[in-house]
């Protein structure tokens, strides 16, 4: 049996990884983790503890925030965000996206709706940039107060681009962005140097690069404590996002063989669902490959390898 509580040591940073309750992990015969071939530098930013929140209503950014905007292109972002984005963001918003991501079954207790309750995207952890949004701050959403794109749907003058908050402003969390990097070429340089993982020549790129999320790196030195592996893949369905973005997925087997093999991969599965955040995985399963695939959500979280 995998241990409950570990501390990861990847000689960069040391973290707790404890039990998750309630974190729904199944057995499936779907494929968990998009691949993908971005080789990437980490670009999340902090979570805010200000929330600000109220129901969406209408205002000055309502009716702007329509125009340009497909009710397609709105619907893709809300489901996007429902499904890929950590259920404790806040998100922020003008009036109709708001509307359109209650629809999609996020509380209005999580919404920040620029305009009406709030006059900036500060105490929120993303913010949906739609064109309305985007002429109401101008050059200073991606200055100031969200630098990276983490997903965009749509295009033109309709697109809508999903940023993280960088709480202490553009400038700091580019210092903190670069520090994550070297951070995380270190640790994927280790896990590369562990003969418990073996891994193929796309994902040793994205590690060498420090484009894999730092979760998914500790998570794997975890696991290869317990058995050897092999990484299938690395991959985040974040369609749009910017080149920074790490990937936040991972498809991997055990090593074991024969009888084992499926054993080794239900006490796999059986460990991820015990985790805590940041470490508990937004979905996890046992694909019809016989693959165990998990997946993180978003935004990737800066800081977690100690990166200074």
């Amino acid at each position: 049996m995998l241990a409950v509580a570990v501390v990861i040591a990847l000689g960069v940073a040391a973290a707790g990884v404890f039990i998750e309750r309630g974190l729904a992990v199944r057995e499936d015969t779907s494929s968990g983790a998009a691949t993908s071939s971005r080789a990437a530098t980490p670009p999340t930013a902090g979570t805010s503890t200000a929330v600000r929140s109220g129901s969406p209503a209408p205002g000055a950014l309502g009716s702007s925030g329509a125009l340009g905007v497909s009710v397609a292109t709105r619907d893709q972002t809300a489901k996007w965000i429902a499904t890929q984005v950590t259920a404790s963001a806040i998100v922020a918003c003008d009036p109709a996206m708001c509307a359109t991501l209650q629809a999609s079954g996020i509380t209005a207790g999580r919404l920040l709706a620029l305009g009406t309750t709030a006059a900036d995207p500060l105490g929120s952890d993303v913010v949906v940039a739609t064109p309305a949004v985007r002429s109401q701050f101008g050059i200073r959403l991606a200055g100031v107060y969200a630098p990276a794109v983490i997903a965009s749907f749509g295009s033109g003058a309709g697109r809508i681009d999903v940023r993280a908050i960088a709480p202490s402003g553009a400038a700091a969390y580019q210092l903190v962005l670069a520090a994550d990097l070297r951070a995380r070429i270190s640790a994927g340089q280790q896990l590369l140097r562990n003969r418990r993982i073996i891994v193929p020549a796309a994902a040793r790129a994205e590690l060498l690069a420090g484009g894999v999320d730092p979760r998914v790196l500790m998570t794997l030195a975890t696991l290869a404590a317990e058995q050897p592996v092999r990484i299938l893949s690395f991959g985040d369905p974040s369609p749009g996002a910017n080149s920074a973005e790490p990937l936040r997925g991972m498809e991997l087997v055990p090593l074991a063989g024969g009888s084992l093999a499926h054993s080794s991969l239900r006490s796999l599965l059986s460990f991820l669902s015990q985790q805590r955040p940041p470490f508990a995985p937004l979905r996890a399963s046992i694909t019809h490959s016989s693959a165990l695939s998990a997946q993180y959500a978003a935004p990737s979280p800066l800081g977690l390898l100690g990166g200074r």
